[in-house]
């Protein structure tokens, strides 16, 4: 950590104030010899301790400072991971519990948010106007999803929590950038493609456009793959770029 960087420098510092201190002694007194009376060396003491004492108990209060400052520190990480890991249990619990349901059959989880992409690009592809702009296009398909909220049950609680998630990481002020990019690329590996496909479009849904500017800021497009027609499609109609570049890859 850089700000640990600041103890060597610290003693240096120390370290230099001894020197400069017996230097300055030594530069007025040195025609004379090296005493043997006590009274001098007495002398001599107080000499050095009032000219080092209060600089090094300056020292002394920032290295306590410092100590505090990381101990709070890792105490506030703990408790930051504890909240963390917590919240991508409960990720993994909402995308177990998405669910639809068709003549067909019923399916949950992973291969819901599959077909949950399947009904936006039917969407996109067939009910959108095409003089429409290509916001207005993406975001009246995903919100008609939404406008049926039976039909996917559970994937707001999802999408919310997964929101959560990065808000957690981008408001910990204690947080360098460094560590909050470190902590963002470990949730961001436990979404699968499909997952980070979805997110994609439900960023671009008037409920989750709160989740764009995380989207954009901790690249979480990366992986994101959806069917080849349909991608050249929303590229077509410019809908990727409603995306900062930096969403598909890090910066």
């Amino acid at each position: 950590m850089k700000r640990m960087s600041i103890i060597p420098l610290i003693f240096l510092v120390s370290g230099l104030l001894v020197f400069i201190a017996i230097y300055f002694y030594w530069l007025h007194f040195r025609e004379f010899p090296i005493s043997n009376s006590p009274e001098n060396w007495g002398q001599f003491g107080d000499y050095v301790g009032g000219v080092l004492n209060p600089g090094l108990s300056f020292i002394s209060i920032i290295l306590v400072c410092l100590t505090l400052y990381t101990t709070s520190r890792q105490s506030m990480i703990q408790s930051f991971e504890s909240i963390l890991f917590e919240l991508l249990r409960y990720h993994k619990n909402h995308l177990d519990n998405i669910s639809v349901s068709y003549e067909e059959g019923s399916f949950s989880g992973v291969e819901a948010l599959g077909w949950y992409i399947t009904e936006v690009k039917f969407n996109f592809l067939n009910l959108s106007d095409d003089e429409l702009s290509a916001q207005t296009r993406i975001t009246s398909s995903i919100d008609e999803i939404y406008a049926e909220d039976v039909f996917f049950s559970n994937t707001g609680h999802y999408f919310r929590n997964l929101y959560h998630i990065f808000k957690h990481i981008d408001e910990s002020r204690f947080l360098s950038k460094k560590e909050k990019v470190k902590y963002a690329k470990l949730v961001r590996a436990q979404l699968s493609s499909i997952e980070s496909s979805a997110l994609m479009l439900n960023g671009l849904s008037t409920r989750g456009s709160k989740s764009k500017k995380y989207i954009q800021k901790y690249s979480l497009l990366q992986e994101f793959t959806i069917e080849k027609s349909f991608r050249d499609k929303l590229e077509a109609s410019g809908v990727f770029k409603i995306y900062l570049p930096e969403a598909f890859g890090d910066q």
